[in-house]
């Protein structure tokens, strides 16, 4: 479905800028259904970029349809992501969601399953386009991106504790159930319960308990790849109270049954492709 997809794991930026990605999308994709993963990402849609129709869950249908501007800052937390662009090359930079208030100075909170347009974003993106418009590689594309975000990074001379923290929150993962991710990580963060989702609200977005509840999600994502998986077992595994629990949790983040999402044509596991949103959607089909 993708004509080229590149990838760039940026060492410089662990814990802030997971992955630079470039697609080439061909103009046979009509429309692209990308599930949420709980990232923040910034796209910069390359020179004879066609983008008809670029929307999160939460955008107004104003903010929906053709782009005015080909830089945004969107959030991909909770609900689908939908992409209309056919004949269209991009550049993606795929962050944790403690970069949208470290990096560009905007609460993970108000990029929410919504997007934000170049004006209201800390940062020259318009240059930055231009800047990737001209040069001929992926590689110098995604040095020159790597390096302008780390020097973005080091002019924050105060990091909040928490940031510093969740930065390394893999580590503090290590050897306990992901399925009680929120409460390993109050418990080793020395902070209380309250103080802690305060702090996740303004740097993730969302409450500790939602951001387990999307990590759930995901492994649940990754599990019922294999056709022959059983989903009441996957259920069982990823820690939900039964099938129709699963089935229900698994529809309010990916916009699809369990069942739908698997007969869905797709690459990978994120970005599936649909002529027309699936009826069942409960994603306003504008755009």
């Amino acid at each position: 479905m993708f004509d080229d997809l590149k990838v760039h794991v940026p060492p410089s930026l662990g814990g802030v800028v997971d992955v630079i990605v470039e697609a080439h999308l061909g103009d046979y994709v009509k429309r692209a259904w990308i599930m949420p993963n709980g990232s923040v990402e910034v796209a910069f849609f390359l020179d004879g970029a066609n983008v008809e129709g670029f929307y999160m869950g939460d955008d107004t249908a104003s903010e929906r349809g053709s782009r005015r501007s080909f830089s945004l800052l969107f959030g991909a937390q909770t609900k689908p992501q939908v992409v209309k662009a056919p004949k269209t090359r991009v550049v993606i930079v795929m962050m944790s969601p403690i970069a949208a208030k470290l990096l560009f100075g905007i609460p993970a909170s108000e990029v929410h399953n919504r997007t934000i347009e170049p004006t209201m974003i800390q940062g020259d993106l318009a240059m930055i386009e231009d800047k990737l418009n001209s040069l001929p590689s992926f590689s110098e594309r995604a040095h020159f991106l790597e390096t302008y975000l780390l020097q973005r990074l080091r002019a924050q001379s105060d990091i909040p504790p928490f940031v510093s923290f969740m930065r390394h929150g893999q580590h503090a993962l290590q050897g306990s159930d992901p399925f009680w991710m929120s409460k390993t990580l109050i418990d080793k963060s020395g902070y209380s319960s309250v103080h802690m989702n305060r702090l996740a609200k303004i740097w993730l977005g969302t409450t500790l308990n939602r951001y387990e509840a999307l990590f759930r999600f995901r492994e649940a994502l990754d599990r019922i790849q294999a056709p022959e998986v059983n989903l009441a077992q996957v259920a069982a595994e990823c820690g939900y109270h039964d099938q129709a629990h699963f089935t229900h949790s698994f529809k309010k983040y990916s916009g699809l049954t369990p069942s739908e999402y698997r007969a869905a044509p797709k690459v990978g596991i994120d970005t599936l492709f649909f002529e027309e949103l699936p009826a069942s959607s409960p994603l306003d089909r504008t755009g």
